[in-house]
């Protein structure tokens, strides 16, 4: 084969290299493994045309030469981006991952600048300890002049050796700036907002702030809500009371405890703090606006007034002093509360608020147990209880009951047997509506009926959802599906 087949080869090899990188086959180990082989052929070919990239062995014809030069100028180019295409696989970073490339990228950066030196004084065989001293003067003039520039890109590499954060984390910034990560470059950051805008911050401004990663070691989020009420009640029951709106609270986590504190006293009003702990940030406004609603719902029915510690204007709700152990709201102001009662008239609820049973419940009783009779409805008047439910030998929890709530409707309407069981969690007080004293009273009041009636349909309708939800949660034997295919294609 002449001189000048091979450098036409050579070409279009180099061109089927370059078409290789450009297509960017998927997966990586493939793309790369086309791309090296092809450099070995190409190899072999510039050793024939050219003799040893290092030291090659030029034609006398200028026009050759020059071609040759080319081609031995591209071999070098060509292997530094083979070694850039190795070096992700070798520091195991993904072009999807979430890891900053600052290390690839400083690497990459090195092997392009290996290259070019030994392509112009292997080559083109000038001379390069010149070529770096005039590049010299000139990196000190740039450095002048790109100080801040340069400061973010150290910045940006010792984020990427030390990894204080990745994309996806949420950090907190000098304690009054708060976001998600998107991206992270060489010279800056990219935090979304919760307000979903996109803030850059340079790497040399986060070097000098106060981040705190909130994504690690967990999403886990603490934080805590401080609210005030009137001095006058006993500090143990508001305490106790407070425990009980984070109990009902959903999402506020059981591990670690939500936990009660008196945070300061005054002469007219008491601050008492609320901790907490959430799965993720993302949670956590929703959470203290369900907490606060909790709060406001305790102190209603217990008659505490809530105040602002900072204003000594009139506080909200009606006034109690020295309020006793668990003490309520009177029964027919409790029968008010409920929706069920609103048709009644205010005579009507407080006849009825005379029938109601109280019943007094330690931590842990069993108020009812599932599959039992209770044709009875229970108003909750303090404390707070647990429904659940087993289903096939599950056992999960369905919700949770606090003042104001109420149950066993179905019992009375249908007389089916309980569908869970509600245990006390904290001490509790309850009132009992007997099925024999409701009854005069539905059949004297259509619209008292309806109301019953629509709330068994709904409880119907979230049982047989729970039920069904609880079922498919349930995974049966690893062979039960394969079993019923195999069945299936058998008949």
């Amino acid at each position: 084969m002449s001189l000048l087949s091979e450098l036409i080869l050579a070409t279009v090899l180099a061109a089927v290299i370059i078409l290789n990188w450009r297509i960017g086959w998927q997966p990586a180990w493939l793309r790369i493994g086309v791309a090296a082989g092809l450099f070995c052929l190409f190899t072999l070919l510039i050793l024939r045309v050219g003799g040893m990239p290092a030291a090659p062995v030029l034609d006398a014809d200028t026009r050759i030469a020059t071609w040759q030069r080319g081609l031995i100028a591209l071999w070098w180019l060509l292997g530094a981006r083979l070694t850039v295409g190795i070096l992700p696989l070798i520091l195991w970073q993904k072009r999807e991952s979430s890891q900053p490339k600052i290390a690839s990228d400083l690497l990459a950066g090195l092997t392009y600048v290996a290259a070019v030196l030994a392509t112009v004084n292997f080559v083109f065989d000038l001379p390069v300890r010149a070529l770096l001293a005039t590049s010299g003067i000139i990196a000190v003039v740039l450095a002048l002049a790109l100080q801040n520039t340069l400061a973010d890109v150290f910045a940006g590499i010792a984020v990427g050796i030390e990894h204080p954060y990745v994309v996806g984390d949420r950090i907190t910034i000098d304690g009054s700036f708060e976001g998600v990560i998107v991206q992270i470059n060489w010279r800056s950051i990219h935090v979304r907002t919760d307000g979903n805008d996109i803030v850059t911050i340079p790497n040399s401004l986060i070097s000098k702030s106060r981040v705190i990663n909130r994504s690690r070691p967990s999403t886990r989020r603490d934080d805590s809500i401080q609210v005030a009420c009137d001095s006058t009640a006993r500090p143990d029951l508001v305490l106790e009371y407070l425990r009980h709106a984070a109990l009902l609270t959903a999402q506020v986590l059981a591990s670690p405890a939500p936990g009660t504190s008196l945070a300061r006293i005054g002469a007219r009003t008491n601050s008492y703090d609320i901790s907490f702990s959430v799965a993720h940030t993302d949670h956590l406004g929703k959470v203290k606006s369900a907490l606060l609603g909790q709060v406001l719902r305790q102190f209603h029915y217990h008659g505490i007034r809530l105040v602002n510690p900072g204003a000594m204007s009139t506080p909200i709700g009606p006034v109690q002093v020295n309020l006793g152990p668990l003490e309520t709201l009177p029964p027919e102001q409790l029968l008010g509360d409920i929706p069920l009662f609103r048709e009644l008239s205010p005579k009507q609820r407080t006849d009825l608020s005379t029938k109601m049973i109280k019943r007094n419940l330690e931590a842990m009783a069993t108020l009812a147990s599932q599959g039992g009779s209770l044709s009875s409805l229970i108003v909750v008047a303090s404390g707070v209880l647990e429904a659940s439910r087993t289903i096939r030998d599950h056992s999960h929890v369905v919700g949770r009951l606090g003042p104001g709530d109420h149950f066993g409707e179905l019992g009375v309407i249908t007389g089916a047997p309980n569908p869970g069981t509600i245990l006390a969690l904290t001490r509790c007080i309850v009132f009992e509506l007997r099925k024999e004293d409701l009854d005069p009273v539905l059949a004297a009041e259509p619209g008292l009926a309806e109301a019953f009636e629509a709330a068994v349909r709904r409880g119907q309708a979230f049982l047989a959802r729970d039920e069904a939800a609880a079922l498919y949660a349930q995974p049966g034997p690893p062979a039960q599906f394969l079993a019923q295919i195999r069945a299936f294609f058998k008949t």
